[in-house]
């Protein structure tokens, strides 16, 4: 039987993800967008009622902090998400291109990408906002967390500890629901996993000499 390239497949696996976010950017930009937008109400919110308290312990003060970091975190992931969706939707940089080429600007080409490197150039920029877009929802949403965690500690200590609770069991219900509407594997699916395990554990002298090789 024919050795499996696992480097390959992994180059592989990683083109076929790239090629899965590039179509579904439009989804993930308007999926982030009203991530963002919910954990700005819920931070204006809380804050908001949370001033009215003031520093009373060190508990309010903290959850103000948190919510404080939290805020511009959520407009700059905002920003991001609809100045690159709205720059691709309207084509602004063919606009552009065009608006300096009738007002007679010399060499403005010279500044823009050739024609034929535009699309990729869009692609590449999704994939970039897409990548620091959610470093700041994770940031934002540990942030938001925190703050509600705290602001429920000032009530009582073990209301701010049934919230951690009941978020730890409801991020483990959803990937259980998840897990269980997955198709099951056919034969063929464990067949291959079963050879990428084998190969994995006992690599051939083949793979070994071609690892040598790439190094």
């Amino acid at each position: 039987m024919q050795a499996i390239d696992l480097e390959k497949q992994s180059e592989r696996s990683m083109t076929g993800l790239g090629n899965l976010v590039d179509r579904t950017a439009p989804w993930l930009f308007e999926v982030g967008s009203w991530v963002f937008g919910g954990l700005t109400a819920l931070n204006l919110v809380i804050t908001a009622a949370l001033l009215t308290v003031g520093p009373a312990d060190i508990a309010i003060r903290i959850s103000i902090a948190a919510f404080a970091c939290a805020l511009p975190l959520n407009v700059a992931g905002i920003c991001l998400l609809r100045l690159t969706k709205d720059t691709h939707d309207n084509h602004l940089d063919d606009v552009a291109l065009e608006a300096f080429q009738s007002a007679g600007f010399p060499n403005i080409e010279a500044y823009f990408p050739p024609a034929g490197q535009t699309q990729s150039l869009r692609q590449r920029r999704a994939r970039v906002v897409l990548r620091y877009s959610l470093g700041l929802a994770v940031l934002s949403t540990a942030l938001t967390m925190t703050g509600t965690v705290a602001a429920l500690w000032h009530m009582a200590w073990w209301v701010g500890v049934e919230l951690l609770a009941m978020t730890m069991i409801s991020a483990v219900a959803v990937l259980a629901v998840l897990g269980a509407s997955l198709p099951p594997d056919s034969a063929s699916e464990r067949e291959l996993k079963r050879r990428y395990a084998e190969q994995r554990a006992h690599p051939t002298p083949e793979m070994s000499t071609q690892e040598q090789s790439n190094r």
